[in-house]
């Protein structure tokens, strides 16, 4: 789920003419090895997420909600888009990442050691964690081990689930498939590919829905959702091929921002942004990652502006924990309303408006702590490894 974005400076006539020469190359250059407008755009998904989870997720776990917090919660209702915008930055960067290294020596080595390293030791420092303080079974763990937390439904694990474990399971699967894909297809047919997802998903969740045939949950199973990382996939593709000039990207841009609103104004009117009916099921996500996608632009062509990197900071800060932050966020919010349960006082009835965001911000700087001190102290450690032990390749985070 990481890398940055890079934009030029220069005037518009100069960079125009570099970027048509660069593009005949088959690499736009606005791809570049440092790209901070995609760690802010992290930092937005995981925001989400936890704001979602924090004020509007499991409201039973703590009791009642005043209105007020009530009102609050119901703003961050669609919090959970933050996974969609990480999907979408995953298809975009790891599709990049195959395609700039799919003729070197090693390919698939090197891609899995370098995913193993980034993801595995924390991942299996949650699991243990999580297995000795919340009672998930081993059987559980197992799953998570082998990709499969998203189907854990399927297996008779019993015991406890950690919800984040779903998406994770859905990213492993994608680089179990996708490397394999990208080096034996043409950039025009994996382009073709891409767009059929884009069509064969949401159909698929459509039938899913109405149990012709039951492809399991339409939200959490890769073969459902896979269209969130091609749309992502399919910007990677086309900043690679020769139509890729500033003037193209500008108007794909617009293209998609536009298209992603009308395409939201639709499901408002038709009532398609919930989950209950076959055609919501379908088409919910679909106006938001047409959105997500044009914001990967955005941040590629402006993301590393003096006056943006200025007020992108706390953004970027959030991206760079991201990982952690997604990992913990869940346990920390659970800890806190155990502990506040075992102390002196005694948890009102009603959760005041105060009382609730009191809980957020106090596990919010938890976590921020936390996950710094992951990344700086532990996860840094096996990330310095990737250079060592995988040859070639730009960062991946």
């Amino acid at each position: 789920m990481t890398i940055a974005l890079h934009t030029l400076e220069g005037t518009k006539a100069s960079t125009e003419a570099s970027q048509s020469r660069r593009s005949c190359d088959g690499r736009s250059p606005l791809l570049k090895r440092e790209m901070p407008g995609l760690d802010a755009l992290r930092g937005i998904a995981v925001l989400s997420v936890v704001l979602y989870h924090g004020l509007y997720w499991n409201p039973g776990a703590r009791g009642g909600e005043s209105a007020a917090l009530e009102r609050l919660s119901h703003a961050f209702t669609f919090g959970w888009l933050g996974v969609n915008l990480f999907f979408v930055l995953s298809g975009f960067l790891i599709t990049g990442i195959l395609l700039d290294s799919r003729g070197r020596k090693n390919y698939g080595k090197n891609f899995y050691l370098r995913r193993t390293l980034r993801i595995l030791p924390l991942y299996v420092v949650t699991l243990v964690w999580l297995s000795r303080v919340v009672h998930i079974t081993w059987g559980y763990v197992g799953l998570c081990l082998f990709n499969m937390a998203n189907l854990s439904s399927y297996f008779p694990v019993g015991g406890s689930i950690y919800r984040p474990f779903w998406s994770l399971a859905v990213e492993e699967q994608f680089y179990l498939v996708w490397p394999w894909v990208v080096r034996r297809l043409t950039l025009r047919r994996l382009a073709y590919v891409c767009m059929a997802m884009l069509v064969v998903c949401p159909v698929l969740r459509f039938l899913s829905q109405m149990g012709r045939p039951p492809l399991g949950d339409p939200h959490m199973m890769t073969w459902l959702i896979a269209d969130n990382l091609a749309i992502g996939g399919l910007i990677a593709i086309f900043l690679r091929s020769r139509f890729a000039t500033l003037r193209n990207v500008r108007r794909l841009t617009v293209g998609l921002l536009g298209l992603g609103v009308v395409l939201l104004g639709i499901a408002v009117s038709m009532h398609l942004l919930h989950r209950a009916t076959p055609a919501g099921a379908a088409f919910q996500a679909v106006p938001f990652d047409v959105l997500f996608a044009g914001l990967v632009i955005v941040a590629l062509l402006w993301g590393d502006g003096p006056q943006v990197l200025w007020w992108t900071t706390p953004l970027r800060f959030l991206g760079y924990i991201s990982y952690g932050m997604y990992m913990f966020h869940l346990f920390l919010f659970d800890l806190y309303d155990k502990l506040l349960d075992r102390s002196r006082f005694v948890r009102p009835t009603v959760m005041s408006l105060q009382a609730g965001l009191a809980r957020f911000v106090i596990v919010f700087m938890a976590c921020v702590l936390v996950c710094f001190l992951s990344r700086r102290y532990f996860e840094e450690y096996f990330l310095s490894l990737k250079g060592k032990l995988a040859s070639g390749a730009g960062r991946q985070g």
